[in-house]
């Protein structure tokens, strides 16, 4: 009896170890963030704005952070109040593409940068709350660019993406739209893994809600076994 008691102990402890802000968080049991199961073996990092968790609106920023804490606050705030005057974030439709450089047509988080290269090697899917800003017309596409930042020369390097149609209309409740894609590769040493989110096409824009206890908006790694 007292050895069970003392491996419960144990158990109990390693779960509630905090890994490291901006790191991938490698989960070691199948459970559930969010209403999503994630098998065993899963990375996720939570998309924030800045501070985190915000308490005001803010201006549009870039280069924000993916970490592995969620959110605290329950309101959404304005993320970008020099382009628009609603919650979250809006992206106009510009390009589409991993170059869109427009003030108001791209938002991209980033990791810490990684000490040793990270392999990554399995399913990537973004999970990103949502709406269009307004009703009717047509769907703008959201596209999503996962890339390997190398902060010393200021360059990328692609590794994936993924597109789908944002079809909530403004007025109604974000609604999660899940882009998926699949990896082989690894984020070099001294890089950082950066998500950059764009939008292209359709009559109406983007709007996009995360960094909240209700719209945790994140990038989660299934993860293949090691061969």
């Amino acid at each position: 009896m007292r050895r069970a008691v003392v491996l419960i102990a144990l158990v109990v402890g390693l779960a509630a170890a905090r890994l490291p802000s901006g790191s991938l968080a490698r989960l070691t049991a199948t459970g559930s963030i969010a209403g999503s199961s994630l098998a065993a073996g899963s990375w996720v990092l939570y998309l924030h704005n800045a501070p985190t968790p915000p308490t005001a609106a803010t201006k549009a920023q870039f280069g924000l952070t993916m970490t592995t804490t969620t959110s605290t606050q329950a309101t959404l705030q304005n993320y970008d109040s020099d382009c628009d005057s609603v919650a979250g974030r809006e992206l106009l439709r510009g390009t589409a593409l991993a170059t869109e450089s427009g003030l108001c047509k791209y938002a991209n988080w980033r990791t810490s940068a990684y000490a040793a290269a990270r392999p990554l090697k399995g399913t990537v899917t973004l999970r990103i709350w949502c709406r269009k800003t307004g009703t009717g017309g047509t769907n703008p596409t959201l596209t999503a660019y996962l890339r390997d930042y190398n902060p010393a020369t200021t360059t990328y390097v692609e590794l994936g993406s993924a597109a789908g149609a944002v079809v909530t209309n403004s007025g109604t409740a974000f609604a999660q739209l899940a882009l998926t894609w699949t990896l082989s590769t690894s984020v070099a040493a001294g890089d950082q893994l950066e998500l950059k989110l764009v939008a292209g096409g359709g009559s109406l824009d983007a709007n996009l809600a995360y960094d909240t206890t209700t719209q945790l908006s994140r990038l989660v790694l299934l993860q293949q076994p090691a061969t």
